[in-house]
């Protein structure tokens, strides 16, 4: 319990939860496959994947990282039923992608005329004085430069495009060296 802290936005969280669960339910019905909502044993299922997804987007909005800690949140406020915590990662992590295919079809809404913003940020693997010693993704990654931080990392560098209001369009991976004209 000495991990649960109040902040800003807990209250902005708890204003919105009916808003979220609205939300979601909606993105759900409306853009996720009939081959999802209606698989097999679907109706034995204690937990919705509604509700899973509805978990999700608050474990995003809170900013929590870790699913072990989330799923300690969720077991102490829980007022339903909720699934034991293997299976409730099993399930986040089979539901994640439908995440994409929701921005997909959101990113399809639109306007082309939208004004948009590219940025990147590097995605560092190791700590400095081990980028030229280091072997994880040696085939992928590489070493690039930060200007703003004015340091070299081995990694990835992420390019993204996002409206003035903050809505993520298009996002790319790259080696750490690639330059932000040639990502897209």
């Amino acid at each position: 319990m000495s991990r649960l802290q109040y902040t800003a936005k807990s209250h902005h969280l708890q204003w919105s939860m009916p808003q979220i669960t609205k939300f979601c339910r909606t993105l759900y019905r409306n853009y996720c496959p009939d081959s999802i909502k209606h698989r097999r044993n679907m109706k034995l299922a204690k937990v919705s994947d509604e509700s899973i997804l509805v978990l999700l987007v608050i474990q995003a909005e809170l900013g929590i990282t870790s699913q072990r800690h989330f799923y300690k949140i969720c077991r102490l406020i829980s007022c339903g039923t909720l699934l034991e915590r293997s299976r409730f990662n099993r399930r986040a992590r089979q539901l994640i992608w439908i995440f994409q295919l929701i921005r997909q079809a959101m990113n399809g809404q639109t306007p082309s005329e939208t004004v948009v913003i590219m940025d990147s940020f590097p995605l560092p693997l190791c700590q400095t004085i081990r980028n030229h010693r280091t072997k994880i993704f040696k085939e992928i990654a590489d070493i690039g430069y930060n200007a703003s931080k004015n340091m070299w990392f081995y990694g990835f560098k992420v390019h993204m495009l996002v409206t003035l209001s903050g809505y993520i369009i298009n996002y790319v991976v790259t080696p750490a060296s690639a330059h932000d004209i040639k990502a897209y």
